[in-house]
């Protein structure tokens, strides 16, 4: 271990890309946040692979290495010990980096950010082996297991995929297992998750590390008869479950809302493809693609809406929602982790059905509407710092506060 009369931990933190624009993913945001507010804390060594991303955005706090670009495809994985989101970034290159840093590093801790961090789990070991007072730490973003076993239920798929992806959830279970049992401290992003983890090793506790918030804020806004009758649906659409979301909702909503006068606008980084699927079915949804800044999207619109129906955890998007004062209306499975009342902060119904009906009851209720931003935001205000994330991190790895374990 470094000397004790040094302050900062040092900590070699595995991500899988470098987590900046056009990675704007909840994942990279999520990750994002953890490693620039860390930075302030620890001295942090971060490996990943090529996202596309201009370096220069990278945070200068942080000893970046790149190794290479993430691998294409997916039909080779089925091979692979390693689940398909692991074998992506499984690389050689990856590899070699992190033998090197690993040779090289006296590490007071080594993050294991996501599942998709798994292959690094069997080097990781062997390293603690040889330095055992360092902490291993596993970062989890959701349940994965049942996350992605949702995903495949809900895929349109051929029997022969199917038992391939099949195969992949299997991988994915016995790998989250791995990472929760082998780690030395385990976060969860939301208290939800706390149940399942629980269930694979019962004798640990957890650390709750939910998203924090530090982009724009919007201090104040009225929501009036004068405000555009449109909602919002925002969100990336690169992978299929988010595409997913996207036709799911539309095939049940566009008729409802369009017919009662609704404008639908689809913002968040979309293939053209897909785009122009949506928009020749739909023709009356406006899809925009990637918006940088959403102060003057939101002023234009009554409210947001939540509509996954796949996948679990912290959808980012909702501090979005909450801090450019956008009203949350949505489905109830898919807001968790709001310290906001359902009802008073945000309205959610169990369907895609009911959520239609919903949005067409209260798009005209101006003042409801603008008594659920108002909530939201007064409830959310400041419950999400980033840089107290950090500093629970930090206690954490030092073994100096256990207040916050579950």
């Amino acid at each position: 271990m470094r000397d004790s009369t040094e302050n900062k931990p040092r900590i070699l933190y595995l991500t899988k890309v470098l987590p900046y624009p056009p990675a704007v993913s909840g994942d990279s945001v999520y990750s994002r946040g953890i490693i620039e507010s860390w930075s302030t804390l620890a001295e942090l060594t971060v490996l990943c692979a090529e996202s596309g991303a201009d370096r220069q955005l990278a945070t200068s706090g942080v000893k970046w290495r790149i190794a290479g670009n993430v691998r294409d495809g997916r039909a080779r994985s089925v091979l692979s010990k390693f689940p398909l989101i692991a074998w992506k970034g499984a690389t050689s290159e990856f590899r070699t980096e992190l033998d090197v840093l690993l040779a090289s590093g006296n590490w007071d801790a080594i993050v294991l950010d996501n599942i998709g961090m798994a292959h690094a789990l069997p080097r990781v070991q062997k390293y603690r082996k040889l330095h055992p007072k360092v902490k291993l730490v596993y970062i989890s973003h959701e349940w994965e297991y049942s996350t992605r076993a949702s995903k495949y239920r809900a895929y349109d798929i051929s029997l022969a995929v199917r038992l391939v992806a099949q195969l992949d959830l299997r991988k994915v279970k016995r790998w989250e297992k791995a990472l929760i049992v082998k780690s030395d401290i385990v976060t969860v992003i939301t208290e939800a998750d706390l149940a399942p983890f629980r269930m694979i090793d019962p004798a640990r506790k957890y650390l709750l590390i939910s998203p924090g918030y530090s982009e724009t804020i919007v201090e104040s806004r009225r929501i009036t008869g004068e405000t555009p009758k449109r909602i919002l649906l925002l969100g990336g659409r690169r992978n299929e479950q988010k595409q997913q979301v996207l036709l799911d909702w539309l095939s049940s909503a566009y008729k409802p809302l369009t017919e009662a006068g609704i404008e639908i606008t689809v913002a968040g980084d979309i293939s053209i493809e897909l785009r122009d699927y949506v928009v020749g079915k739909y023709p009356q949804v406006n899809v925009m693609g990637y918006v940088e800044d959403l102060v003057k999207l939101v002023e234009g619109a009554r409210a947001g809406v939540i509509a996954d129906t796949i996948g679990g955890g912290f959808k980012l998007r909702l501090l979005s929602h909450v801090f450019h004062r956008l009203p949350i209306i949505g489905l109830t499975d898919a807001i968790i982790g709001l310290p906001t009342p359902e009802g008073k902060g945000y309205l959610a119904v169990p369907t895609l059905s009911e959520l239609s009906k919903l949005i067409c009851e209260v798009i005209d209720d101006v003042d409801t509407l603008d008594e659920l931003q108002n909530r939201a935001f007064h409830d959310c205000a400041r419950a999400f710092s980033w840089q107290e994330r950090a500093d629970t991190l930090t206690k954490a790895i030092g073994g100096r506060d256990t207040t916050r374990l579950m």
